[in-house]
């Protein structure tokens, strides 16, 4: 009696010895998660205070300039045939930058960040006209979205996706561009527009023009 005993002791021993390793085991995987998610913040938000940084540091004009006479109502914003209505293909914004806007159904289908075929020739008459007048500058392709919540799309959010799309249009351009002062930002939601059709937008935008 006194050998099973000693047995049953033993075998309740080792057991709790087990759950004790594997607690330990676990809190050492927490921890190390919880490293790694703390790393990934830090390095993202080294990643957002440095492009803030970029848009401080851009100069803004004092005086609107007209670059090229535009015909009574027109705002060259792209309509869903990809046609710009004519004139310039950029505008002037509020801080004094040229600016392309381009709506979204434009250049991609819903909820994805890979150009369509018929975008190209958007992007590359864009292209053709940076190379004539804005070469050597600072270019900021910038995604944004409406405010509905991503339901049937890969991307986690409005966020990711416009930044996304962004990316996707400025390696598209980089392609055709010698400039590589050129960076991409998705705003999400966050600058919308009178409607969520003109809230879907990428624009592009030449800093200092």
């Amino acid at each position: 009696m006194a050998l099973t005993v000693a047995a049953t002791l033993t075998g309740c021993s080792n057991s709790k010895k087990q759950q004790y390793d594997l607690a330990l085991r676990e809190a050492a995987e927490l921890r190390e998660r919880n490293a790694k998610l703390e790393s990934e913040n830090r390095e993202r938000d080294i990643r957002l205070a440095d492009l803030e940084n970029q848009l401080r540091a851009q100069p803004v004009a004092q005086a609107p300039v007209v670059i090229q006479q535009q015909p009574q109502g027109n705002t060259n914003s792209w309509n869903n045939d990809g046609n710009s209505g004519g004139g310039s293909d950029f505008q002037r914004n509020a801080r004094g930058e040229m600016v392309a806007e381009i709506a979204g159904e434009v250049l991609f289908d819903s909820g994805s960040a890979m150009l369509k075929s018929t975008a190209k020739r958007t992007l590359d008459r864009i292209a053709g006209e940076i190379r004539s007048q804005y070469g050597g500058m600072t270019i900021r392709i910038e995604g944004h979205t409406d405010s509905d919540p991503i339901r049937k799309s890969k991307w986690a959010s409005n966020d990711a996706l416009s930044q996304a799309r962004a990316e996707a249009v400025r390696n598209y351009l980089s392609q055709k561009l010698s400039n590589n002062r050129m960076t991409a930002i998705g705003y999400g939601s966050s600058q919308p527009k009178g409607s969520k059709a003109a809230s879907r937008r990428v624009e592009i935008v030449i800093a200092g023009a």
